[in-house]
């Protein structure tokens, strides 16, 4: 079947660097966006459908201190931590150091299963932990695209 566009979205947290929102070790709620795939269905593309999603997180840690960070996003969730399926989790150590901390890039895929897909929306939760206390200082931005088919 032919390549099927079905919905792309964008949730901006923050899209600056003058923040200073505390990040501890419980997950803060970053980006959040729902993406339509009601059209997969009549074109017969419900398990076809795969998921684009990209998000970025700038954090400071402070000079001279070490943090491990999770970033975590899920599946239809409720915008709390552990209410949805997690399809990408993943811990980055952060080394301290008289340097700016780059801002933590995410990329990651689903492919919903067609009984997901034919509800219509799916929504996609990213979330943003510290087992330091550490501060999203920006931008923080979530992305997220759908589409279905196979050629």
């Amino acid at each position: 079947m032919a390549i099927q566009f079905l919905d792309e979205r964008l949730s901006v947290h923050r899209n600056n660097s003058a923040g200073a929102e505390p990040i501890t070790t419980t997950p803060l709620l970053i980006g959040d966006i729902g993406l339509q795939t009601v059209a997969a269905a009549p074109a017969g593309n419900s398990g076809l459908v795969r998921i684009a999603l990209t998000g970025v997180a700038g954090v400071d840690i402070g000079a001279e201190n070490t943090a491990n960070v999770t970033l975590t996003i899920e599946r239809n969730g409720t915008g709390t931590a552990g209410t949805g399926i997690v399809i990408y989790t993943d811990t980055l150590f952060l080394g301290g150091g008289s340097f700016d901390n780059p801002p933590i890039s995410v990329v990651a895929g689903d492919f919903p299963p067609a009984s997901v897909v034919e509800v219509g929306q799916i929504r996609y939760s990213l979330f943003i932990s510290s087992d330091s206390d550490i501060l999203l200082m920006g931008p923080a931005v979530f992305n997220g695209s759908a589409s279905a088919g196979t050629t």
